[in-house]
């Protein structure tokens, strides 16, 4: 293993931004421990860093970016949830509770060999469609760890209605509707924030404290982080699906996205209201969310179009920097009307017809 990180390193031609971010992941563990666990000490991290860096390199060796990836988010939200359910001594009242407490290194272990299970089962798998089901596997093994221990049991069951609904649909769409592994991925991310969001309310997500602290900011921001990632992340499966369905191109494969976001958001934000009255009380309170921020529903959804633009400007960097002749002339293009019967020619046409 060694070896093949000095070949990664050094060698072998490795994309620079790959790297960089395989680095900056590293040094952001090395910071999270040191946040997260007053124990660990010095020599602790550093070994922990090290024993990462040499799993991530060899699951890229072996398969590629989407192996890479996958054994990323095994490990990592392993760490998190185990942390998150299992990292401290349980005071609150869910009917789902097991009074367990586990020190880093058992978390770390446990982590390490998830990942290590995912990279070897990826690799042996000979099926097309293995990635999708392996992400699926890893999150319900990532909700079973999260269900345990959870804050408020009731506001949970609200919150993972629409999460489990979301990934039923996605389930069983998912033979005759494919997404890119990038989307799948991208979504993975996203659902995962919203369980830990749900594991405590996201006004209490303790991530949310640390980043008030941090910031010198005047509430927790968890909530907004997620409804900026549900923009930054699942735009780019919605321009996915504009494209493969509508058949829609250039400069409205990028806007139709954002727009859609933004229609999404504003729904999301109608059942967050009815579902607050509905419920009333302490839960419908917890639910919504609003920290007394009169403005809450509005700065989400701005958050959310922001992430989403965000996207889509990378997007089109990305497809100008690989095919830009192409590209240029398909955006172009898209701006000019095509010869279509519409209005009351469409009527006249439907009246002929007749």
């Amino acid at each position: 293993m060694a070896k093949r990180v000095k070949n990664f390193i050094f060698k072998e031609k490795t994309n620079p931004l790959l790297l960089f971010f395989i680095l900056m992941f590293i040094l952001l563990l090395y910071f999270f421990l040191g946040q997260r666990f007053d124990s660990l000490g010095f020599f602790s991290k550093l070994i922990m860093c090290i024993l990462t860096l040499g799993t991530i390199t060899y699951s890229y060796h072996k398969k590629g970016l989407a192996n890479l990836f996958l054994v990323i988010n095994a490990g990592f939200w392993t760490f998190i949830s185990l942390t998150v359910s299992f990292g401290s001594k349980y005071v609150w009242n869910s009917p789902i509770v097991i009074n367990l407490v586990l020190g880093p290194w058992t978390i770390f272990i446990i982590s390490l060999l998830v990942s290590i299970f995912f990279n070897h089962v990826f690799i042996k798998m000979k099926k097309k469609d293995s990635y999708h089901l392996l992400l699926f596997i890893l999150f319900l093994w990532i909700w079973l760890i999260l269900a345990f221990n959870v804050k408020y049991f009731n506001d949970w069951i609200l919150e993972n209605i629409i999460n489990l609904t979301f990934l039923i649909i996605l389930y069983l769409t998912h033979r005759w509707f494919k997404y890119s592994r990038l989307s799948y991925g991208l979504m993975f991310v996203f659902m995962v924030l919203n369980i830990i969001g749900s594991h405590y309310t996201y006004a209490e997500v303790p991530f949310g404290y640390w980043l008030k602290d941090f910031l010198a900011l005047g509430r927790n921001h968890y909530d907004r982080v997620v409804h900026f990632c549900f923009g930054f992340l699942m735009v780019y499966a919605i321009r996915e699906t504009f494209i493969r369905i509508s058949k829609v191109k250039g400069f409205w494969s990028l806007y139709l996205p954002i727009e859609f976001v933004l229609a999404l958001s504003a729904i999301y934000e109608i059942i967050e209201w009815l579902t607050a009255v509905i419920f009333g009380g302490d839960l419908g309170i917890a639910y919504l969310g609003t920290q007394g921020d009169e403005f809450d529903a509005i700065k989400d959804m701005a958050l959310a179009g922001l992430g989403a633009l965000i996207t889509m400007i990378i997007t089109f960097i990305a497809l100008m920097h690989y095919d830009r002749e192409r590209y240029w002339k398909e955006f172009k293009d898209s701006f000019y009307l095509k010869k279509e019967r519409l209005g009351e020619e469409a009527i006249k046409r439907l009246q002929g017809k007749r």
